[in-house]
């Protein structure tokens, strides 16, 4: 029997391409299998779900402040509003299951389908959840986790199982072709892939320049970069670049990013749930740098799981120059011991079947009912 399934979260895309990737996991079980997605307007989710062919509604969300203020009145009004919204929509599509991957919109989504009887499953990203992601655990069938650690932060009512985070790749190991003309890049070299996040990053671009200046004597034959920069800060890097443009890529933002990871040999990044997932998936050593103002500091959190295990480096945003990044980099490209041992240990750390893992549970779920 053919299943009607929405998928709910958005804002980043760290909450957007698991739900991506589940969807793709459910059509390719069944191409009859219809699927909807609820997100909102101003979240990365409008521009990425239709492009990937799927359908989307929107409705009105916004986060709560972690603290009181006059905002938070605004947001409990919005967020009856979208309970609302959620209710007609819920009503008029008749779903059998209703998936959250995080993000405030989800949370009247799941809400809703659950006061409405519906079967409804969460995935929490970062080992630290988000409070959406907290409560809906209490109401939700399971909780998909994409780190073991992530545990002890749920209540012991909730129904938690280690899957990993699902990645928006398929047959990794198929699509390894190389395309560096399309990066302008030279095949020769090994590549450094600089990513900021699905906005870029302005600090970390301008590390990168600097550090990259301060050692392209040293691996200006051997090595190149492929910095994707974020829209807004494009011309400004470009302008930078300079005279160091024959080591130099530069992309405002890849939608095809496993084109980049499949030539990269190291990456400089921020600790994202999604962007760690891909990391791993693709065995890649990284120097992580946290993205010091998310939620609960998660991203540092997370970072510290591949540092433990050797898989990356960590730089705190606040201990972050020229000079660091300089010599972290020296010290990595000069052992090529460490960076295999690195990319073995990111390796261990990726799991390329999470979605097949959360698909599977739920099926078995359903036909339980």
């Amino acid at each position: 029997m053919a299943l009607k399934v929405i998928i709910s979260g958005g804002g980043t895309g760290g909450h957007i391409y698991p739900g991506i990737s589940l969807a793709y996991e459910i059509k390719g079980r069944d191409i009859n299998n219809d699927i909807l997605f609820v997100g909102t307007e101003r979240g990365l989710e409008s521009k990425l779900i239709p492009r990937e062919g799927f359908k989307i509604i929107k409705i009105n969300a916004r986060g709560i402040q972690r603290k009181i203020c006059f905002e938070n009145l605004t947001a409990i009004l919005i967020f009856l509003i979208s309970l609302f919204q959620s209710y007609k929509i819920i009503k008029k599509y008749k779903p059998d299951i209703v998936i959250g991957t995080g993000g405030y919109v989800s949370g009247s989504v799941v809400l809703m389908a659950s006061i409405l009887g519906i079967p409804t499953f969460v995935h929490e990203q970062n080992v630290i959840p988000g409070i959406t992601n907290k409560f809906l655990s209490r109401i939700s069938r399971a909780t998909f986790l994409s780190f073991n650690q992530s545990k002890e932060y749920f209540s012991n009512k909730a129904k938690k199982i280690f899957t990993g985070n699902p990645i928006r790749f398929k047959n990794i190991k198929q699509n390894m072709d190389k395309e560096y003309e399309k990066f302008n890049l030279d095949s020769l070299k090994k590549t450094i892939l600089v990513l900021g996040g699905s906005k870029g990053a302005a600090s970390i671009n301008r590390a990168v320049l600097g550090g990259i200046d301060l050692t392209k004597d040293v691996i200006k034959n051997n090595w190149q970069i492929l910095l994707i920069s974020g829209q807004d800060d494009y011309d400004n890097i470009m302008k930078m670049v300079g005279e160091n443009h024959k080591i130099f890529s530069v992309e405002p933002y890849l939608y095809d990013i496993e084109k980049a990871y499949s030539l990269t040999d190291l990456v400089i990044c921020r600790a994202g749930a999604t962007t760690l997932a891909e990391v791993g998936a693709y065995g890649l050593p990284a120097i992580l740098i946290p993205y010091p103002y998310a939620t609960q500091n998660h991203q540092e959190v997370n970072a510290r799981i591949f540092t433990r295990e050797g898989a990356a480096i960590s730089i705190l945003e606040k201990d972050l120059s020229d000079k660091k990044l300089a010599q972290v980099l020296l010290d990595i490209l000069k052992d090529k011991n460490r960076l295999e041992m690195m990319a073995r240990k990111s390796r261990e750390l990726g799991n390329e079947n999470s979605a097949k893992k959360i698909v599977d549970y739920i099926s078995d779920y359903i036909n339980k009912i």
